[in-house]
């Protein structure tokens, strides 16, 4: 980990916020939930899981589960595509996580009062932690479903070039896998570029 004195170093802030949380559709949702100290863990729908094939009283039972409990996003299916020029037959092939990821990079904007298009053709970079490519195994039961998007939709290191495509940004595009720390190793290669001056 490389430091900084007070002389060479940024200073960073953090100037948009966004996100999705299991019972949080937003920041304020966020800070309504952490104020209350109210749980978010919730039954999973049964659109999520055919809860009936699945299922199996016994915990030990391979291949099943026993339990429904987790903590799961509202309204995963509530992406507009048009409103990134995607068409919708390409949405459909593309993981949940890049569609969220949109929504909320455009929202972080929105909440810093910086329109997207003062972004377009910057050295902006991306840098996204994400490990888990579940939405990809839609394919392994049904072939006939994955098309020509099916790839692109489904590849760790598209969640943050996807960013990059749609906004034009020029400057790095990174998915960074570290499994639970992804998300804070990205944040933190994300600081050290903007204090080597390396991105805008």
């Amino acid at each position: 980990m490389r430091h900084y004195s007070r002389d060479t170093r940024k200073d960073i802030a953090v100037v948009g916020r966004s996100c999705r949380l299991p019972g949080a559709s937003d920041v304020s949702g966020l800070w309504e939930l952490l104020k209350g100290g109210r749980c978010a863990v919730s039954r999973i729908p049964a659109d999520r899981w055919p809860q009936s094939r699945l299922g199996h009283p016994k915990a030990k039972e391979r291949g099943r589960s026993y339990t429904w409990a987790a903590g799961v996003l509202d309204d995963i299916w509530g992406f507009d595509p048009g409103v990134f020029r995607i068409s919708p037959r390409e949405a459909e092939q593309i993981d949940p996580q890049q569609r969220l990821l949109l929504e909320l990079v455009f929202e972080a904007c929105e909440d810093a009062g910086l329109p997207p298009s003062r972004l377009a053709g910057s050295g902006a970079g991306v840098y996204v932690g994400a490990s888990a490519l579940d939405y990809s195994t839609i394919a392994l039961h049904d072939l006939a479903l994955a098309d020509a998007y099916f790839a692109t939709g489904n590849t760790l290191s598209i969640i943050s070039n996807r960013i990059s495509y749609i906004f034009d940004l020029h400057g790095p595009s990174l998915t960074i896998d570290t499994a639970c720390s992804s998300s804070l190793v990205a944040l933190h290669e994300a600081c050290e570029a903007l204090a080597q001056g390396e991105i805008d």
